[in-house]
């Protein structure tokens, strides 16, 4: 993996559920993953965009963003990304697909969509 491709920083998310004191409901969020203790909120990536497509839903016009983000290879437990969003420029990816490379421990490679969920 070439360094210099890996100019972006992306915020990889996980899901949380917090229960509200007063009420006792339960509140979805989201809070940073952590690899070890390290926490994944600047992780260098290559992200790069496709082409967006406009539809038709709910009665209202809809976007959608498709991308491939290059990170870095590091072990984790791959079902865990599929549980996890991406946060880059403003923009929240919902992680579709995992790959790897070749060797399988130098990238990973996601496939990822924004819009509408």
């Amino acid at each position: 993996m070439l360094s210099h491709r890996l100019r972006h920083r992306i915020h990889i998310q996980q899901p949380e559920k917090t229960q509200d004191p007063q009420t006792g409901e339960e509140i979805a969020g989201w809070q940073t993953l952590y690899l070890g203790l390290k926490p994944l909120n600047s992780v260098p990536a290559e992200v790069l965009t496709g082409a967006g497509r406009e539809f038709i839903a709910a009665d209202a016009k809809q976007s959608e963003t498709t991308a491939r983000i290059n990170i870095r290879w590091f072990p984790v437990d791959i079902s865990l990304f599929y549980q996890c969003r991406i946060l880059w420029d403003g923009r929240v990816y919902d992680i579709h697909s995992i790959e790897t490379d070749l060797t399988g421990r130098q990238e990973w490679r996601l496939r990822c969509k924004d819009g509408v969920n």
